[in-house]
């Protein structure tokens, strides 16, 4: 699995991608989401609780803020965030569906994903909120494609706030500026940070719906595993423009991807 995310890594070093080489097992060609969104429930929960768990990893940094100005800033910040979460729980009640109902069944693996990627301060925390967020809204505004339209339009208008991404582009590089090394730190971190963003983004998916297999059929450990690479493979232009986004992100910060 880590082999497939440096390969296509490697293809996505600029936004911009240039034709990829010819590879026969390649997907090269544009995803369509729309077969493999999942329910109304499923979608909503996930993404309420992963707003909410930013807002929460925002609050608590609130007390490392190196000045009175960066905490302030943050808490406008971190309020917004919350703004996120509310907006999109509002949506799962209008479906009839308790909110937290919806996101209980994620909050493990959330939670494990958020474990894996503790910054060891409060600048990486705040990279890692910056980095991580754009990554996953950019995924979950295409994976909104199979919902209604209208709860579509809903989710893009609720992920389209900017106030942390400015932030937090505006802090890192004055942070980075008094302190040189600081910036070499930061780099290393956002590209530890890719993988387990990737890891999260495909836990959104079944293997086995997109790899066009039934539920119910018994498969060999050889089998199943011909099925997960299929299913990346299906993935993997959707991956590439991912990366080539956060590619962008991390140009904005002057770091290396």
């Amino acid at each position: 699995m880590f082999d497939w995310f440096k390969r296509i890594r490697t293809g996505a070093r600029k936004f911009a991608l240039p034709p990829r080489e010819e590879r026969a097992a390649r997907n090269t060609g544009e995803v369509n989401l729309k077969p493999y969104t999942p329910d109304a429930k499923a979608f909503l929960g996930q993404l309420a609780y992963l707003q909410l768990s930013q807002f929460e990893i925002l609050t608590s940094e609130l007390k490392y803020s190196p000045n009175t100005q960066y905490k302030a800033e943050l808490g406008e910040a971190a309020a917004k965030s919350f703004e996120k979460y509310r907006s999109i729980a509002k949506k799962i009640a209008a479906q009839g569906i308790d909110p937290t109902d919806a996101m209980d069944p994620f909050v493990e693996r959330i939670e494990m994903f958020h474990s894996r990627t503790n910054g060891l301060d409060w600048y990486e925390s705040v990279i890692k909120v910056y980095l991580v967020s754009g990554l996953l809204d950019d995924f979950y505004r295409r994976l909104a494609v199979g919902l209604d339209p209208l709860l579509r339009a809903d989710v893009e208008k609720a992920l389209s706030d900017k106030k942390f991404e400015q932030f937090a582009k505006r802090v890192l590089l004055e942070s980075m500026q008094k302190d040189p090394t600081l910036g070499s730190r930061l780099a290393l971190w956002g590209r530890r940070l890719m993988g387990d963003v990737l890891l999260e983004l495909r836990a959104a998916f079944d293997n086995r719906k997109l790899a066009g297999v039934a539920k119910s059929k018994k498969l060999t450990l050889e089998e199943e595993r011909a099925v997960n690479l299929a299913s990346y493979s299906k993935l993997e232009p959707l991956i590439t423009e991912l990366i080539g986004a956060h590619t962008v992100r991390m140009d904005a910060l002057g770091l290396t991807a």
